[in-house]
């Protein structure tokens, strides 16, 4: 009993050893980066780079930790970037001017204009002739009034098809002008649609008059209007400029034409796509989708008529599509291939999103390291108010700097491999050999069980032997087989013992009768 006591410790502590590796291994990450602070502030932040999303295995970057020099993990929490709010865009039709050649830069007012007394331009001669117009004119002077600021020009243009660039200029006395940019215009019609590329971006500019140069040929215009700066404009600029790009991804085609796939390499929180197509002259309607992996269904994220247009020293391609962040890992493009689809060549991607900030607690000694992907990690991050308990400090500005290297468990995980696959074969393997052991345990327990009625029967004869000495009369016999008959009791051997006291008790009584 005691050998098979002695394996059931040694079972269960070989299972509870085994249980507590396995527990620290999902512990794990796959990298580990250094974090560069300054030194004395209590908080710190810092804006996650792509490196980081490409090693987190978790969508909502749960896996990410902070920890300190003594490799304590310290509180922090995540926070994605706020949609700046938008206000619908005002626009306003202006008034413009064809001009003449003239140089750009030029020093001189344009002729065939004058300013009015409040400001406002008039025309003191008939517009010239289409051969010798190469500019316009535009009188911004009411629109900016008061501090006003314009974001964009929206130019109409009459011809059904045009494509052509222009240099945009401003001034505040129609003498001293400063380039304020350039832009490229397009306008196609296309199987029954058009499409269009009609504004010219201005940033903001809150000059009184504007000159557009055509370096492609002037098209016929039909109408210009201003679009006013909105609310929140600032900071939807500021969000835009904040923006990564992950580059140059390879899109594969699918089993069925028109069809094609590529993967953002992790849980990028993507809000912008660029689908650059393989050949020049290519116009095809296209619908975007995506799917978090390969038991989800795909879902429609975007859509829109993909072009690339070549025309002389002039090529334009359709902007940038725009969704809400999606963090999904596989992306489908479907293609409408009615009229040759995107042709032969590859199709590559540029993904684009607005990074996470993560904010964390400078407790304890440095050097502090982040570490991230282990997919058994459970997000542990805090609320920002929570982390930050009402706290007058700002949070420093932390730099991530170099990867750490890589431990062989990291490492494992990294290139997709189950480390600890092992260790719950071995876990299993000491839980059935504990189970075997209590079995056997209780098998021992239960032969005990079924021989103590055996002794029973055994007191059984005894007593029957002491019935026989009662019989025969005699003090002796019956003091024999009383013995006997304890004895049987006792001890199923003694139960010979019992009736060998009772036929000595038969002996005896005649004689003494």
């Amino acid at each position: 009993m005691k050998p098979v006591l002695i394996a059931a410790g040694w079972c269960l502590a070989i299972s509870s050893a085994w249980v507590s590796t396995a527990a620290v291994a999902a512990d794990r990450f796959a990298q580990r980066f250094a974090l560069e602070l300054e030194s004395g502030a209590a908080y710190y932040s810092v804006p996650l780079p792509a490196a980081v999303y490409a090693a987190s295995q978790r969508g909502d970057l749960g896996d990410v930790r902070v920890f300190n020099g003594a490799g304590e993990p310290v509180p922090y929490s995540l926070d994605a970037p706020r949609e700046p709010s938008r206000a619908p865009a005002t626009l306003r039709p202006v008034r413009w001017f064809p001009l003449q050649s003239a140089v750009p830069g030029g020093t001189s007012a344009p002729l065939g204009v004058t300013i009015a007394a409040d400001g406002s331009l008039r025309a003191t001669s008939p517009p010239p002739s289409r051969e010798q117009q190469d500019a316009e004119l535009i009188d911004v002077a009411r629109e900016t009034r008061g501090g006003a600021r314009i974001d964009a020009l929206v130019v109409h243009v009459r011809d059904d098809n045009y494509q052509g660039r222009v240099s945009v200029e401003s001034s505040d006395d129609l003498r001293n002008w400063q380039p304020a940019g350039e832009a490229q215009l397009l306008k196609v019609s296309y199987n029954g649609s058009t499409l269009s590329q009609d504004r010219i971006e201005l940033t903001g500019m809150r000059a009184r008059y504007l000159r557009l140069h055509w370096l492609d040929g002037a098209p016929y215009i039909e109408s210009i209007d201003a679009q006013l700066q909105a609310a929140g404009a600032d900071s939807a600029r500021s969000a835009d400029t904040q923006r990564e790009w992950r580059e140059g991804i390879v899109a594969r085609a699918g089993p069925k034409d028109g069809e094609y796939f590529f993967e953002t390499g992790g849980p990028y929180p993507v809000d912008r796509l660029r689908l650059n197509l393989p050949q020049p002259n290519t116009v095809a309607p296209a619908v975007v989708y995506s799917r978090a992996g390969l038991e989800a269904a795909w879902r429609e994220v975007s859509g829109a008529t993909l072009f690339r247009l070549h025309n002389g020293t002039v090529e334009q391609s359709n902007p940038s599509l725009e969704m809400a962040p999606d963090t999904d890992r596989q992306w489908r493009v479907v293609v409408d291939t009615r009229n040759g689809g995107l042709g032969s060549g590859a199709l590559t991607v540029a993904a684009g999103w607005r990074p996470t900030t993560l904010t964390f607690v400078a407790r304890g000694a440095g050097p502090f390291t982040l570490a991230v992907g282990s997919a058994a990690a459970e997000s542990s991050a805090l609320s920002r108010a929570d982390l930050l308990m009402g706290a007058s400090s700002v949070a420093a500005t932390a730099r991530l700097g170099e990867a750490l290297p890589v431990e062989p468990g990291g490492d494992a995980q990294a290139s997709g491999k189950d480390p600890d696959a092992m260790r719950r074969y071995m876990l299993w393997a000491a839980l059935l050999l504990a189970v075997g052991s209590l079995g056997a345990i209780a098998w021992r327990l239960a032969r005990g069980v079924q021989a103590q009625p055996g002794g029973v029967a055994g007191g059984g004869v005894g007593a029957t032997g002491a019935t026989g000495g009662a019989a025969g009369a005699s003090d002796a016999g019956a003091a024999g087989g009383s013995a006997g008959g304890v004895s049987g009791g006792s001890d199923p051997a003694s139960a010979t013992t019992g009736d060998a006291g009772g036929d000595n008790a038969d002996a005896q009584g005649p004689a003494k009768s």
